[in-house]
């Protein structure tokens, strides 16, 4: 479950400032595990973040953030694995919209993340383990943030599922074996999505201008 907060606006500009900072500076020398998700971010905002545009700029940092911080700077990362578990703390709590963009920016964002996670100068660096399925992956989590709406009325549906059903509803949501995003958003349509549970006003104002894009 993400936490009240989660996607609130950052507040550390100042330790980002610092990161950045040092980045310049003192390039020898290596950080604190405290410090890899800022150092990430200001990796982002040097490089692929001038690459985007519009509302992608703001959703591609948003979802770094919940990533860097759902799995430990230490180890191997299996993106299918880091993705997975990132989505499954995100869930229903942004729009569909959320899930759109990151599959359209994803070669951008995988591309990122081999190039800068191995390179952060930790004690001992993280190593990627390449090759995701970004398709396969948003759409177990479609499908689970579905049967989490439809909970609300039956709350056996999960108790409920076969197989077949399970195909059936991957079927109500692709085309040619891909994420269709019109059947996508017919079909969500009818849970809606409430801006007001953003926990601040700039998470309020993303929200809106995902379900607007």
């Amino acid at each position: 479950m993400v936490k009240q907060g989660r996607f609130a606006k950052s507040k550390r500009l100042k330790q980002i400032k610092a990161i950045r900072k040092q980045t310049h500076t003192d390039t020898g020398r290596t950080i604190k595990s405290e410090d890899f998700e800022n150092f990430v971010l200001v990796r982002y905002g040097l490089t692929l973040k001038k690459r985007l545009t519009g509302v992608d700029k703001q959703t591609v940092q948003r979802f770094l953030q919940e990533l860097l911080r759902d799995n430990p700077p230490a180890g191997v990362w299996d993106l299918d694995s880091v993705l997975t578990q990132t989505l499954k703390e995100v869930n229903v709590h942004v729009p569909f919209k959320f899930y759109e963009r990151l599959v359209a920016n994803w070669p951008e964002i995988e591309h990122f993340l081999r190039r800068e996670i191995p390179a952060v100068p930790l004690a001992q660096r993280i190593q990627i383990y390449p090759g995701s399925h970004i398709q396969e992956v948003v759409l177990r989590q479609l499908d689970a943030n579905m049967l989490i709406f439809i909970s609300k009325d039956n709350p056996n549906i999960f108790k409920e599922m076969t197989m077949e059903k399970m195909d059936a509803l991957n079927d109500s949501l692709t085309s040619g074996g891909l994420i269709d995003w019109e059947k996508v958003a017919d079909i969500f349509a009818p849970f809606g999505f409430d801006i007001n549970t953003a926990s601040d006003d700039g998470t309020r104002q993303w929200f809106d201008q995902l379900l607007n894009e």
